[in-house]
């Protein structure tokens, strides 16, 4: 009887990996989660991570055929200037680049790859980074406590991607100005293309993680507020620019505008 009765303890006293009761309370009661995900020495990034890769499926799923929607109207729209003039080879090389825009591979396939490696990459290296500041700062947490708290705090994004499922399903067309890029400059170069893809990426749900990031570093990293605050915002400023970088790189390569649909961490 008193072994079942130990053993029934140990089982409780394990922490649970799949914590489906902090989801919701992650967007409702967000101090209180937070410091419960602080406590948590074990790893409890994976739940999170994989209900944010989900959305991106079902996102890069129901968009697909918008995206191929648009790109057989550009293969069917006006032919760059000069086109009659090119050579034969020139012409071909042109239409078949056209028309593996609205290819499988194109329309599914790159923008799960993208979207999934910069999700899961842009997660490691904010957790990994923030627990550097920290332990630098003074702090004794761990690593994978760091990565608990990014993951949980990225949640937001989520929602980003499901709103902007619904929008595109409602309205068939795709986001072509997200985040805050329509401030940008039209035809945006040097600095200024940098500066649209940064802002791309910065809207309400991004403040949210960030927001939810100073709640929960607090309690995990146990130094002072003010440095802890300081720490998570120039870590995060500092992956934001990172983030900004394919988008600034594809411009300059492509003239494409930063509207790509992909889902950035």
């Amino acid at each position: 009887m008193t072994e079942e009765l130990d053993l029934d303890l140990t089982q409780e006293e394990q922490p649970r990996r799949w914590r489906f009761d902090w989801i919701l309370p992650t967007f409702l009661r967000p101090r209180r989660t937070f410091v419960q995900i602080a406590e948590q020495e074990k790893p409890a990034w994976l739940l999170p991570m994989l209900l944010l890769s989900l959305l991106i499926l079902i996102n890069i799923l129901v968009v697909g055929p918008v995206r191929r929607e648009a790109a057989l109207m550009n293969m069917s729209g006006e032919l760059p200037p000069g086109y009659e003039w090119w050579l034969p080879e020139e012409q071909a090389r042109y239409q078949e680049t056209i028309s593996k825009s609205a290819g499988f591979f194109s329309i599914y396939v790159t923008p799960l790859l993208g979207s999934l490696g910069g999700l899961w990459i842009a997660w490691f290296l904010l957790g990994s980074i923030l627990h550097l500041g920290l332990t630098l700062g003074g702090s004794r947490s761990s690593n994978t406590s760091a990565l608990n708290l990014t993951a949980w705090a990225s949640l937001p994004l989520g929602v980003r991607t499901l709103v902007q499922t619904i929008a595109v399903l409602a309205s068939r067309s795709l986001v072509k100005t997200p985040g805050l890029s329509g401030f940008a400059a039209a035809e945006p170069a040097g600095f200024s293309a940098f500066l649209a893809a940064l802002l791309a990426l910065i809207d309400i749900y991004l403040i949210w993680q960030f927001v939810l990031l100073l709640v929960g570093v607090v309690p995990m990293a146990g130094i002072a507020r003010g440095k802890a605050w300081i720490i998570t915002a120039i870590v995060f400023l500092l992956i934001l620019a990172l983030r900004a970088l394919p988008g600034f790189i594809g411009m300059q390569l492509s003239g494409l505008n930063t509207g790509g649909g992909f889902f950035y961490f």
